[in-house]
């Protein structure tokens, strides 16, 4: 499994429009329960007899069910596992193809393979006759690679088959990273089929959080995910912490979001 990036790292400038707890909001992103008729986050003041005349009507219903109750046999439903985390390493002196490879091909000491996802900048160059552009693929510079698995798993794995590669650690927690799966799925698929919507930032991800505000995603791919707008090319992106990097993902400009402060 590989990724591609489309990017250079970049700085990055926040638009403003209003204020939330003395920290910047973005301008052109909808933000659910924001104004000045809002009596708090998702509640829209004016709303709020039309909700207390339904509570009467709503909570003798509510009885009904309560009273039916009984007569119902509830079947206990049956919790999602999470699938395992994501670590990461730094592949400085051996290229990313080659781990790969050797992660495919080779045979590995212990009962534990961890799934691979390797980071790979995108780049056009002009040809040679000047006619058109050759689209070229490599690993990034520090050879970014994910490994999918616990922490204990993946250190084990890499002290017994790559010695020479350690976990990175999250510069916030400064432990191992561990990144959710249900964080990676939409990154990774973003990175197969839309490279160019990502950039890697150089500033980490606490950096984002002085002025503006943290904001969950209501809608679409990232949904559940939380980050700051702000601007970046000229666009108001989402950055988001993947793993204690901070990553910007442009075209969010169609999506809901909600104050998650």
């Amino acid at each position: 499994m590989k990724m591609t990036q489309d990017c250079s790292l970049l700085s990055s400038t926040a638009d403003v429009n209003d204020v939330y707890n003395n920290k910047r909001l973005p301008k052109g992103i909808h933000i659910v329960g924001t104004g000045e008729s809002v009596s708090k986050v998702g509640e829209i003041a004016g709303f709020e007899d039309a909700a207390s005349a339904e509570k009467p009507e709503k909570e003798n219903a509510a009885r009904s069910e309560d009273e039916c109750a009984d007569d119902k046999i509830e079947i206990p439903s049956t919790p999602k596992t999470e699938a395992a985390p994501w670590g990461y390493i730094f592949i400085q002196h051996m290229s990313a193809a080659v781990f790969e490879k050797n992660l495919e091909n080779r045979k590995l000491l212990g009962d534990f393979k961890p799934k691979c996802f390797v980071h790979r900048t995108v780049r056009y160059k002009d040809k040679p006759d000047g006619k058109g552009v050759v689209k070229t693929e490599r690993p990034t510079v520090n050879g970014l690679v994910f490994l999918q698995g616990a922490t204990n798993q993946l250190r084990t794995f890499l002290k017994l088959n790559f010695p020479q590669y350690y976990l990175v650690n999250n510069c916030s927690t400064k432990k191992p990273a561990s990144i959710p799966d249900s964080v990676m799925q939409p990154f990774m698929a973003v990175m197969q089929n839309e490279p160019e919507r990502l950039t890697f930032m150089r500033e980490p991800f606490e950096r984002f959080a002085k002025d503006h505000v943290r904001l969950r995603v209501l809608t679409g791919l990232f949904k559940g995910q939380e980050g700051y707008v702000v601007r970046v090319k000229r666009d108001r992106q989402l950055v988001m912490n993947i793993g204690g990097f901070a990553v910007a993902v442009n075209n969010v400009h169609n999506e809901d979001f909600e104050i998650a402060e």
